[in-house]
């Protein structure tokens, strides 16, 4: 056993707060433990300019400059601290810069950047929302693991750097983690926290324990449905059920192409506001009057801008029926206007309800689908499929406590439904599902449960401190977060 005061620094007679990150494929959310929000939250999306091929990319020529600019459009749920999202340069505490490639805090070593064909970087709401000719845009993230970890880095460097403005020396830090994540990228996030940061004390939770530490369950159903992907993964006394792991790529940005071809198919273009110089009121269902700006930009951005114009069509409009789909009952319903960017309005019925539908009846509402997604089953049927697939002493108790997570989980109606459907299915089981009121808490599950647990004193025994990677290394990861 190890003394506590090697993890937790104590600082003026005060522990520090541990530090929670939760990196999604959609969003990043970051703050303190024992808060009941994140301090931040940003997209998980970062910009960069490509240089030239052959052009020298020595230190010169790393992201210690860039414009300064105001973040005008930080997301709902970013922290009250007023920070910007302006350029990602690496900040000491006392405000100076520090090479990108460099390591933070006292014990910092300069090494040479390594050589790239990605020039700046833009990370945070009003950085990549800006327009810039050559800037393309991507997500670190795929399927719950990391596959660009220079982009991570930079998520990494702006929301400890940037948004907390913290010295990550003087805090340990607790991370979330999907359930299938592999052993390699265990033990790179923590060569990372403390080769890089400098961390002295270092976590790695999985995301569905947490979410279930959140709601207050030892056992339970995770259903976790977010951007890329959606994923049920069964937990029991505090440890996931590998075998009972079940995921498919069906998520928001699914149903954000399938909205989009709804629009096409209609002959209706979805132009991004960075495009829209002036437009005129238009009725319902004519053509827009709009003057639009010459702004040549990547497909990537592009495709961004699109989206987030879809993303707020899903959020104003978009509702799940409470019983299976019926085209005559939901005709009865109300139907609901918008508008888009460039003045185009509507008032839409049937279709506000087909484009959810998908997450439940995949087969016969998805539209033009890939050879993957031909194989998409209903979400019901995914968690049924998840619990059959534990022991049969386990099934009553995870029928009972299915907790519902993700911001694609958030459509009025969505909870309904799903309790529907699972009493529809014919089982013996009775079935309970738990899904929180509060957008914040239903998206920042994960966050939460860290949040919670990092908090409480029992569990500063559990920290892997900075002795014990030394003398071991990084595979303690893999012994210490199980």
């Amino acid at each position: 056993m190890y003394n506590t005061e090697d993890i937790m620094g104590t600082y003026g007679g005060d522990e520090v707060a541990a530090l929670v990150l939760s990196v999604g494929h959609t969003w990043t959310q970051v703050g303190y433990a024992g808060e009941d929000t994140p301090k931040s939250i940003f997209p998980t999306s970062v910009g960069w300019v490509d240089s030239p091929a052959g052009a020298d990319q020595g230190d010169d020529a790393d992201n210690s400059e860039d414009t300064q600019m105001q973040d005008v459009s930080q997301p709902s749920g970013a922290g009250s601290n007023g920070t910007n999202s302006n350029n990602i340069n690496h900040k000491e505490a006392d405000g100076g810069d520090v090479p990108a490639s460099q390591s933070v805090g006292a014990a910092a070593v300069p090494t040479k950047k390594k050589k790239t064909l990605r020039g700046k970087y833009y990370v945070g709401d009003g950085e990549i929302s800006c327009w810039r000719p050559n800037m393309e845009i991507k997500s670190p993230m795929k399927d719950g693991l990391v596959e660009d970890w220079d982009a991570l880095e930079q998520i990494w460097d702006h929301a400890f750097l940037k948004r907390l403005r913290c010295d990550p020396t003087e805090h340990p830090l607790i991370i979330t983690e999907s359930a299938w994540n592999t052993r390699e990228i265990r033990e790179k996030f923590t060569e990372l926290a403390f080769e890089k940061y400098n961390f002295p004390a270092f976590f790695v939770a999985k995301d569905a324990v947490m979410t279930a530490f959140a709601s207050g369950r030892p056992h339970a159903l995770v259903v976790d449905s977010g951007g890329d992907m959606t994923s049920v993964v069964p937990v029991y006394d505090g440890y996931v059920l590998r075998k009972g792991i079940m995921r498919q790529s069906l998520g928001g940005d699914v149903l954000s192409e399938q909205v989009l071809q709804q629009f096409e198919s209609n002959n209706v273009d979805v132009v991004p506001q960075y495009l829209i110089a002036k437009k005129s009121p238009v009725e319902p269902g004519q053509k827009p009057i709009v003057t639009l700006k010459d702004r040549p930009a990547t497909p990537s951005f592009h495709k961004m801008m699109q989206m987030r114009v879809i993303h707020d069509y899903k959020e104003s409009v978009c509702q799940v029926s409470e019983t299976s789909y019926n085209e005559q009952n939901i005709g009865t319903r109300p139907q609901k206007p918008y508008e888009l960017p460039d003045g185009y309005n509507l008032n839409f019925g049937a279709e506000r309800f087909k484009i959810p539908e998908i997450m439940f009846n995949p087969k016969d509402f998805l539209k033009n689908p890939t050879p993957e997604q031909e194989n998409f089953v209903g979400l019901p049927k995914l968690i049924f499929n998840s619990a059959q697939s534990c022991d049969i002493d386990f099934r009553p108790t995870l029928f009972g406590s299915v907790v519902l997570t993700g911001g694609n989980t958030l459509f009025p109606g969505f909870a309904d439904r799903l309790h529907w459907e699972l009493n529809s299915i014919p089982h013996s089981y009775k079935v309970k599902l738990h899904a929180p009121g509060n957008t914040v808490e239903r998206k920042c599950g994960s966050w939460l449960g860290g949040s919670i647990m990092a908090s409480l004193g029992t569990f500063h025994q559990l920290w892997i401190s900075r002795k014990e990677y030394d003398e071991t290394g990084a595979s303690i990861v893999n012994k210490k977060c199980v």
